[in-house]
């Protein structure tokens, strides 16, 4: 019998034997032991990207036995890894890159990023040579604690709209302070990674925006989410289980609502993780610098119905149809009705009061809230992210982290890049962390020391890891700067070396 534990963001998940007989059980935060199916492994798959069965199945058949003693070697089912160090392999290819763990001349874990969150699987007692001896460090505890069942309720809008949003409450009377992430993508999507803050204390609060999901209204894009974020924190707030200090959190459109948000300057909102956030829609979206952005037709499309589908746009006539004018045709012609945003958008293609109510960053002066900015040198939707760093420039150094990695808009997920190779300092199995520290500190008011240094990054890092500062660029120093030197490694088919360098401009940056 061998023993696995699966952690996310630190935290003790659930436990899976290994059998002889090709038999896994399993015991999940807590439950009775049970045979793992297909159908709980789909669910624990949404805990952090991680096929549990496939990868213990093909580490009981003895698939990891006989890994290479060399840099580099391939799976029989095409995985290809390469060495790190001498306790990591790394995964080239794939977004959600499922890297080894090797102690005692074996393979006794995997650890998988996945945007702002970390999954390991590991054997007890290798838990210090995966990312969890950084937890460790900062004094976590990696026993969860318990929650409530999740709950739906509607929170009104000033003008009388209900959006929906699912609650989960951690155990214990409260009051606590909350989570919340606003989404256009389906809030039941979220509720697997909010149990890593419910089951360290907070409330978790997932909301469909006004005419997605569940939620009431007509789904017209960033024209409503300063109001309707304005009223949903001071919803919250006036919850019995609620504290007042609420956190919001969020990719692209989810990190948009945040700023929307904040620019309300409501009271109750403490602090933001903003990860490859959108910009404005005469910047960035529906325009970009003023000029029709035509990648938002596809998003326009797939967005249409109260549900995320992005199977509308698998069609093989793009070229056909980026020919067609004027630009709101295309919906329809794929639809079979207007695009009712898109529409709209396209109506006001001069800067105006309709395009101003969407834009946050032209309220940019009323933005104050400590905030935690994520995003990629390669993100194709970088102008967002651009605009928050703007948009906080003159913030103190202890109210603003910034983290720019060699990454897609997917973000800190993968090694390769089309042809570009990154090396092992590409991912940062600790931004959970890094996020985790920043909730307490602005949201329980906790100064600890370790954690700050934590939010801070002012703990040393290895050598070429990259460059950590409070201010950017560094004084006495040039113009341009490093951010990692990524180890060069040979790529079996083309049989030559690869490496990434990559330069940062002046700029204010923290990281």
């Amino acid at each position: 019998m061998t023993t696995f534990k699966f952690y996310q963001s630190g935290l003790h998940f659930g436990t899976f034997e290994l059998a002889d007989h090709n038999t896994i059980t399993y015991s999940w935060l807590g439950s009775r032991e049970k045979t793992l199916t297909d159908d709980d492994n789909a669910i624990f798959k949404a805990y952090g990207e991680l096929d549990i069965q496939a990868t213990l199945k093909r580490w009981q058949g003895g698939s990891y036995t006989d890994f290479s003693k060399a840099d580099y070697f391939k799976t029989a089912w095409g995985a290809t890894y390469q060495r790190a160090d001498e306790h990591h392999w790394m995964n080239r290819g794939p977004k959600y890159a499922v890297d080894l763990i090797e102690a005692d001349d074996r393979i006794v874990g995997f650890q998988v990023c996945a945007r702002n969150l970390t999954s390991v699987l590991i054997q007890p007692g290798y838990e210090r040579y995966s990312v969890l001896a950084k937890w460790q460090e900062a004094e976590y505890t990696t026993t969860p604690g318990r929650a409530h069942q999740p709950f739906t309720v509607w929170a009104p809008m000033r003008d009388g709209v209900g959006l929906a949003a699912t609650v989960i409450l951690p155990a214990g009377s409260g009051p606590f302070p909350t989570v919340m992430e606003r989404t256009p993508y389906g809030r039941e999507v979220y509720v697997a990674s909010y149990m890593r803050y419910v089951l360290r204390g907070y409330a978790g609060v997932l909301q469909d925006v006004r005419g997605r999901g569940d939620s009431e209204g007509e789904w017209l894009p960033m024209i409503h989410e300063q109001d309707d974020g304005d009223d949903t924190l001071n919803w919250i707030a006036a919850q019995p289980w609620s504290n007042g200090k609420v956190g919001m959190s969020g990719g692209s459109y989810g990190g948009y609502v945040q700023w929307a948000a904040a620019a309300s300057r409501n009271p109750h909102l403490q602090a933001i993780v903003s990860m490859v956030t959108a910009g404005g829609p005469f910047t960035d979206t529906y325009y970009r610098r003023g000029a029709p952005f035509m990648a938002q037709v596809a998003w326009s499309i797939a967005t249409d119905g109260r549900h995320f589908n992005s199977a509308l746009t698998d069609r093989d006539d793009w070229d056909q149809l980026m020919k067609v004018r004027p630009i709101e045709k295309i919906p329809e012609i794929v639809l079979g009705h207007p695009q009712y945003g898109m529409t709209q958008f396209m109506r006001h293609n001069h800067y105006d009061s309709f395009l101003n109510r969407g834009d946050w960053f032209a309220r940019r002066d009323k933005i104050k809230v400590p905030a935690l900015i994520q995003s990629g040198w390669y993100d194709d939707d970088g102008i967002g992210s651009t605009e928050a760093i703007a948009a906080t420039a003159d913030y103190p150094s202890d109210k603003r982290r910034i983290i720019l990695g060699p990454w897609l808009h997917g973000g800190n997920a993968q090694y390769d890049l089309g042809p570009v190779h990154l090396g092992a300092e590409a991912l940062r199995p600790d931004i959970d962390l890094i996020i985790s520290n920043g909730l307490i500190i602005f949201l329980r008011a906790l100064k600890m020391a370790s954690l700050r240094a934590h939010w801070l990054n002012t703990i040393p890092l290895a050598k070429n890891a990259g460059i950590r500062r409070h201010l950017f660029p560094p004084q006495a120093s040039s113009k341009s700067y490093i951010w990692a030197q990524m180890a060069a490694w040979r790529c079996p088919r083309q049989q030559r070396a690869l490496s990434a360098t990559f330069t940062i401009r002046a700029t204010p940056y923290l990281s």
